[in-house]
This record gives structure tokens, C-alpha cells and sequence, in this order.
């Protein structure tokens, strides 16, 4: 197939790299966007058959995503051509990889500290339940006549 007089195989292979690389992965976003629609579809109208389901919807969202993919091929292709375009082209690229490891990486830490959180404190009721009472200090006992009757420390804390 010829756009202009050229094959689109000899329009990939001018394009500079970081824009191959953004085609290569919007192919792969797209043949996903394309699965995903179907299987969505599908199951809408498992749900709902008399209706139409989501197919104009998704399918107006896939010709959207064609035509932002050609033009920031195009775009980053136009970059390249300057004194430092490729490093910048390079970076408006892996730019989203690198926020997406940043989040990922934060989201993991986030994790961990909720869980060592959550794990010192049970350790903590659990001693605070396991305490016996009389080794409170005697001021303590004197001013809260609820501590007698012998209620967990935790439940009084709470």
C-alpha cells in the first residue's frame, strides 16, 4: 500500500527511533484496546441482549486513539530533526514508564509501611491484653474506679 508515493514499510523505517518505539507500542495498546473491546461487548450483551451494547462507544474510542497515535508518531518524528530532539523525543517516550515505576514503586512502599503498621499494632494489643491489671500503678487505679471491675486495659483505651 502506498500513502504519497511511498510504502509503509519504508515510512517506518524513516521515522527516528524513539518514534518506532511509540508505534511499536501503541500496536500493542491498540490490539489490546481491540481484545478488551470485544470482550466488553460480549459480555454486555450477555447482560443485555436486546441492546446494542458498547460497540459505537468503543469503537469511536479506537479511532481516537489511532488518530492521537499518528499524530504523536508524526509529532516526535518532527522533534527528532532538532540539535537535541532525540534525547527529547527519547524522554517524552519513556517519560509515562518512568512515573508509572515511580508510582509503582511508591505504592509498594506504602504497602509495606501499612503492613509493618498493622503488624506492631496487633503486637501491641496483644501485650496491652496479656498485661494484668494489679501491675498498673497504684495512682492509676485509685482514679478510675472502672479499672476495679477488672475490663482489659485495651477496652478501657479505646
Amino acid at each position: 500500500m502506498k500513502i504519497l508515493g511511498i510504502t509503509i514499510p519504508d515510512m517506518i523505517m524513516n521515522l527516528c527511533k524513539p518514534a518506532q518505539v511509540y508505534l511499536i507500542l501503541s500496536l500493542i495498546s491498540l490490539t489490546l484496546y481491540i481484545i478488551s473491546m470485544l470482550n466488553v461487548h460480549d459480555k454486555i450483551l450477555e447482560v443485555e441482549p436486546e441492546g446494542e451494547g458498547i460497540h459505537h462507544y468503543t469503537l469511536s474510542g479506537l479511532v481516537i486513539k489511532m488518530i492521537f497515535t499518528i499524530l504523536w508518531i508524526y509529532l516526535l518524528n518532527y522533534i527528532c530533526q532538532f540539535k537535541y530532539g532525540k534525547k527529547i523525543a527519547w524522554f517524552i517516550v519513556l517519560l509515562p514508564f518512568f512515573f508509572m515505576g515511580l508510582m509503582l514503586i511508591g505504592l509498594m512502599c506504602a504497602v509495606s509501611f501499612i503492613s509493618l503498621q498493622s503488624t506492631k499494632n496487633k503486637e501491641l494489643q496483644q501485650k496491652l491484653d496479656s498485661k494484668p491489671l494489679d501491675s498498673k500503678p497504684l495512682d492509676i487505679q485509685r482514679q478510675d474506679p472502672q479499672m476495679m471491675k477488672g475490663e482489659p486495659l485495651s477496652e478501657l483505651l479505646r
